[in-house]
């Protein structure tokens, strides 16, 4: 907090406005506020608690303090501006008050005001608060301080200094509870404490039901669940054992009953791929002629290509011949032209080149003519500034001659008038001396006249004093006995009994456990039903299990049933299926016997007995017709166990849901004890708190809370209509109290104006007295020394000598104006004349010049007219060289068609001589293909070259033909393959379908076994994995309930611990302790370590004084110095400590106390003051010390009130 600015009018012996500048008085850090005793340097502190809080400690209070208004005054103003903050968050607050009576003399109401100010941020004014009592709470919420904490421990007025000092301990420790707020923590803390309580009960419960529906999950059950899984896990693995031999055996029999029907199904293959082998023949003879046609080709295709090139070879040849005969007649023609292009050449070139020469000189000469031309225009308007020139400074000398002849006329008529206004000395000091004596005169007058009105009101005002005092007794002495009345009738209301604070606040905190314990058992109402509600659920669907379960087991064994009429089916077919081998292998044995070819049995070469085709037929129509069959009672096998698994499946799940919800029904009746076990938990604690909470129900408990609570609210009514009554009382005690005194005060205060007036009107005739007399010797004065003069006529005089004075000086001054002016006009005279001279010497000069360069330029210019005949030679000289360049042109263009017609003719001789050996070579070459071509058609045996063409046409055939040749031979070689492979593999070995079915059910007798084995694993599996589980969980929940429980016991200690007051007293002790520190370091450097302040046994404070061997002293012991001392250490503590709290106080008062120290200790206690002032905290310093007067680099200084005339007066001073 900042002090800003404080004003203050009608306060004590302040009348007018006053106003103190709080950011000047601060920039030193250290300040004073000194005047003489009663001057009203202490009611500047009065001002600032006032305009805060409303009211003035040193008068002990009260909402309405007409004590310090000024008896000649009908208001008191102040107004406090002050900020808050830090940087950016800085905010500035002004508390406007005025406290005032109305024309009956009584009391009016405050009229307050707290405006947030907008001069920081540049926002518009924000009133807060209009109201007297919610301003003061606002201004102490701003603040953090009371009206007391403030005046103990930043504005320490008069009579107040030693107060925390000297406070008893419990006080004390009130005090820094209130002012550092230290009951937050304990309140804070318990609510906490408790809410954590709360909390741990429920999160307890809700884990011991959590136990509750785990069921048996502990180690014991589990290790039981692990023994049967691990006892099945046993029995499966035997059971896989013996699977994996009888898989070895039933796969031997499934691979040879295989192969049996492979065999079969290939030798029937091979014979049906035999009866294409004519076809595949034909196809290999095609491909033989289109393999020939495509290795011809190329022979067909050089031929045909030499025989073309030797024709347009010859046609060439025929061309070249005509081309040779136009080439030579052209190289002639040109030649022809060469020779006359040269020739002009040589003849004109010399003559074009020396001429050309020439015309570069003239060239030359034009940029010679060029520069003497730009000269001579140079030269020629030079010359023309300069005759201008010359004609001005003519003008100008004829000017400054006529304006000094000017100014010798004006100069004689200046003289004259200063003459005429000269006064003499005798004159001007015989008018002066009448004038002053005039005015001394009419002041005396106008004293005497004021002395007269003022003795006349003075009457006037002694007659109405005389009236009020008689008024205001009789009024004094009405108040004082109806105050007396008043205290009599509270003396009697407060000896009436009533309920004790301590009673109601354990009624109260009765109530508020019984409130906890309805809670709690409205808790367990709840969970009651809500048990019973998932009881009634949980059966219900434990039902709808049982019943799907019945419903899955019929499904099940109706598919069971399907599946092994299913497999029945398809044994019968199989055993048709291998009858019917059996009755057509001899059958098949016959049908693949052929003429010639032994017997694969016997081995003979006659085959007397052939196959029946009739007979084989209907043979294999009844052999597709039993596959088929087999295949779809294999698929119908198939889908029917796969619906059994699925049924199976279902089932297990079914039971798995029935036996789980019997664990949950088994937790639910746990939950139930648990449940009830609370109940009478709780029913036993109500009993515990007295008779009339000895209930059995729930709604029991509610009638009896809300008749306890009713009978505990109507005795608080009383407790507070009392309390409102005796609090009415003492406010009409206080009321008539303060009206009581004001009456006495209004009384003194007129006496006191009584006698004032008699004096006064005593004093105002002697006044005036001597003011006549003084008039008297003023007149005669006046008479002596104005002579001849008029009285009337003197001020009109004296005014004249002013109007000559006047007029003197601006003639003086026009006098040196007119003497400069004489001064600039000579000079400007004789650089005029020396100017023309020198202008003159330059024209002459110029024109000379001017004419040597003309000369020069018409003698260059004759000389270049004669070389160039007026033509530019720029031009001369690029007609010349076009003409030069053209006769160069046509040589060179001459020449190089002479040399381009040369070349032709070379080209043309060079392409008869290729053409001509070309058509050589390729004869021969087309003879040799020809041979060759008609050779090889001979051996291939095809006729002609169109057959060959022909077959090359269809050679995309070819590769369709290979690919179908090659896949009949694969197939053959694959099917003959897989025949003897087949047959090795049997090895000779049969096997009858009767003993493969047999082998195929007992296999499947044997599955069933072991997937009821398997089954059983798995449930013993899950139950182990739900066990295994449910025990996580289960030491999960054990572990937080142990943990909870501990958390409760220190809840509930806690609670107890918190529930009084004991910690924030604590926390006061230690608060004070740091003070009590702080202080005795303030103190040891203001004493030279002499002195130290402790904490005694009992929490009061000790002076520990070290020139006494360290004797503990009582504070009561020590003088006025030593108490001033130690309550200021005290006070600078307490204030640092606030500051460090986060309020900052940048400011400290110290009203009076000084005048107790010796000079020794008064300079100690200064330096040290000066030095806290560095640490960004300003101290105020009140005091009528001179030596501290001396040291203040900032001083405000009183001056006292004049009776009955002006207030106090504030009056800044600064180094």
């Amino acid at each position: 907090m900042r002090p800003i600015r404080l004003k203050l009018a009608g306060m004590h012996s302040y009348r007018e406005m006053q106003e103190v500048d709080f950011e000047i008085l601060c920039q030193a850090g250290l300040f004073g506020i000194f005047g003489p005793t009663g001057s009203g340097k202490s009611t500047i502190l009065d001002a600032i608690t006032l305009s805060l809080y409303g009211q003035v400690v040193r008068l002990g209070g009260g909402n309405h303090p007409k004590e310090v208004l000024n008896q000649l005054e009908q208001r008191v103003f102040v107004s406090f501006t002050f900020e808050l903050g830090k940087e950016a968050d800085r905010k500035r607050y002004t508390v406007e008050r005025e406290f005032g009576l109305d024309k009956k003399g009584n009391k009016r109401q405050p009229e307050v005001r707290l405006i947030q100010s907008g001069e920081l941020s540049g926002e518009p004014d924000v009133v807060l608060e209009s109201k007297a009592t919610a301003a003061t709470a606002a201004v102490e919420a701003l603040i953090g301080l009371t009206l007391q904490d403030f005046t103990r421990a930043v504005v320490l007025p008069q009579g107040q200094f030693s107060r925390f000092l000297t406070l008893k301990g419990s006080e004390r420790n009130e005090m820094l509870q209130r002012m550092f707020r230290l009951h937050i923590y304990g309140e804070k803390l318990s609510e906490r404490v408790r809410y954590a309580l709360d909390q741990t009960k429920e999160q307890m419960h809700r884990l011991q039901l959590e136990m509750a529906a785990l069921g048996e999950a502990g180690p014991e059950a589990l290790e039981e669940a692990r023994q049967a899984w691990e006892e099945a896990a046993h029995q499966e693995q035997e059971f896989t054992q013996q699977k994996q031999e009888l898989t070895g055996k039933q796969k031997e029999l499934e691979q040879l009953h295989q192969w049996q029907q492979e065999l079969v199904a290939v030798q029937k293959q091979l014979q049906e791929h035999t009866a294409t082998e004519a076809e595949i023949n034909q196809w290999k003879t095609s491909i033989q002629s289109w393999e020939t046609s495509i290795r011809l080709w190329p022979l067909v295709q050089q031929y045909e290509r030499l025989d073309n090139e030797w024709l347009t070879t010859e046609q060439a040849l025929g061309q070249s011949s005509q081309l040779q005969e136009q080439a030579n007649l052209a190289l002639e023609t040109r030649e022809v032209e060469y020779q006359r292009a040269h020739s002009e050449l040589m003849q004109q070139e010399p003559d074009l080149i020396l001429h050309k020469g020439k015309l570069v000189q003239a060239q030359e000469w034009e940029e010679e003519l060029k520069a003497i031309r730009t000269e001579w225009t140079g030269l020629e308007q030079e010359w023309n500034e300069v005759s201008i020139t010359l004609a001005r400074i003519e003008e100008q000398l004829v000017r400054d001659d006529a304006a000094l002849r000017d100014w010798e006329q004006e100069w004689k008529s200046l003289e004259n008038q200063l003459q005429q206004a000269a006064v003499t000395p005798q004159w001007r000091a015989q008018i002066n001396a009448a004038r002053d004596a005039k005015q001394q005169w009419e002041r005396e007058r106008a004293k005497a006249v004021e002395l007269e009105t003022a003795l006349s009101m003075a009457i006037q005002q002694l007659e109405q004093a005389e009236n009020a005092a008689k008024e205001r007794r009789i009024s004094w002495e009405d108040r004082a006995n109806r105050l007396h009345q008043l205290k009599e009738q509270v003396t009697a209301f407060t000896e009436q009994p009533l309920m004790s604070d301590a009673d109601y606040e354990q009624a109260r905190n009765v109530l508020a456990e019984m409130k906890q314990m309805g809670r709690q058992w409205r808790e367990v109402l709840k969970q009651v039903a809500d048990w019973q509600e998932k009881s009634q659920r949980i059966t219900g669907e434990r039902e709808q299990a049982d019943s799907r379960y019945r419903e899955l087991s019929d499904a099940f064994h109706k598919v069971e049933a399907s599946v092994a009429a299913a497999i029945a089916s398809r044994d019968q077919l199989r055993q048709n299926w291998e009858q019917w081998q059996q009755e057509n292998m001899a059958r098949f044995l016959r049908e693949r016997l052929e003429d010639g070819k032994e017997c694969p049995v016997c081995g003979s070469t006659h085959h007397e007995h052939r196959a029946d085709s009739h007979e084989g037929t209907l043979a294999a129509s009844r052999g597709d017709e039993l596959r088929s069959q087999i295949k779809t009672a294999e698929e119908t096998v198939r889908t029917a166990e796969q619906q059994m698994s699925l049924a199976k499946e279902a089932l297990l799940g079914a039971k798995g849901e029935l036996t789980a919800f019997d664990e949950r029904l088994t937790a639910l009746k746990e939950e139930r004890s648990v449940l009830e076990g609370r109940m009478e938990a709780i029913k036993s604690e109500c009993h515990g708190y007295g008779k009339p909470w000895d209930v059995a129900t729930f709604e029991e408990l509610l009638g009896v809370y809300q008749r306890e609570e009713k009978e505990l609210t109507v005795k608080q009514e009383e407790r507070e209509r009392a309390k409102e009554e005796r609090e009415r009382l003492q406010k009409q005690v206080e009321v008539l109290r303060e009206e009581e005194a004001e009456h006495k005060r209004l009384l003194e205060r007129s006496v006191t104006m009584q006698e004032q007036s008699f004096k006064t009107v005593e004093e105002g005739k002697a006044r005036l007295g001597a003011a006549l007399e003084q008039e008297k010797r003023a007149a005669s004065e006046l008479d002596a020394k104005r002579k001849d003069v008029p009285a009337e006529e003197i001020e009109e005089k004296y005014a004249e000598i002013g109007r000559l004075d006047l007029r003197l000086a601006e003639l003086q001054r026009l006098r040196m104006e007119k003497e400069a002016l004489r001064s600039t006009l000579t000079t400007q005279v004789e650089t005029a004349k020396t100017h023309r001279f020198e202008g003159k010497s330059r024209e002459a000069a110029l024109k000379e010049k001017l004419e040597d360069r003309k000369r020069m330029w018409e003698q260059k210019h004759m000389q270049w007219l004669e070389r160039t005949g007026g033509q530019p030679a720029q031009e001369r000289m690029d007609q010349l060289e076009q003409k030069l360049t053209g006769l160069r042109q046509a040589a060179a263009q001459a020449d190089a068609k002479r040399k381009e017609a040369a070349e032709a003719r070379e080209t043309v001789q060079s392409n008869l001589v290729k053409y001509s050996e070309t058509l050589a070579v390729l004869t021969r070459q087309r003879q040799e293909a020809h041979e060759t071509l008609f050779t090889s058609l001979q051996e291939s045996g095809i006729a002609t070259i169109e057959l060959v063409k022909q077959l090359y046409a269809e050679r995309e055939q070819l590769q369709a033909a290979q690919e179908q040749v090659e896949a009949y031979e694969r197939i053959q070689r694959q099917l003959r393959y897989e025949e003897d492979r087949l047959v090795q593999a049997v090895a000779g070995r049969t096997l009858s379908d009767e003993e493969y079915v047999a082998a195929k059910e007992a296999w499947h007798q044997w599955e069933q076994v072991f997937q009821d084995a398997q089954k059983q694993v798995a449930i013993a599996k899950e139950h182990v994995d739900r066990m295994e589980k449910n025990h996580v969980k289960w030491q999960e929940v054990n572990k937080q309930i142990e943990e909870q429980q501990d958390e409760q016991s220190r809840l509930e200690e806690l609670k107890k611990l918190f529930e009084a007051k004991a910690f924030v007293q604590f926390i006061a002790e230690e608060k004070l302790v740091s003070i009590a520190r702080d202080a005795s370091y303030h103190l040891k450097r203001m004493t030279a370590n002499r002195y130290g302040l402790e904490i005694g046994d009992e929490g009061e404070f000790v002076l520990r004084d070290e020139g006494a061997g360290g004797m503990r002293r009582p504070v009561s012991t020590l003088s006025g110095g030593e108490t001033f001392l130690t309550s200021l250490s005290l006070a600078l503590a307490l204030s640092m400590e606030i500051q460090m709290r986060g309020g900052r106080l940048e400011f400290f008062f110290l009203d009076e106390g000084f005048g107790t120290l010796d000079p020794e200790l008064l300079e100690v206690v200064m330096d040290a003051l000066e030095r806290l002032r560095m640490d960004d905290f300003t101290i105020g310093v009140i005091s009528h010390v001179p030596e501290i007067r001396v040291r203040m680099p900032r001083r405000l200084v009183v001056t006292p009130a004049e009776p009955m005339g002006k207030g106090s007066m504030l009056q800044l001073e600064m180094e």
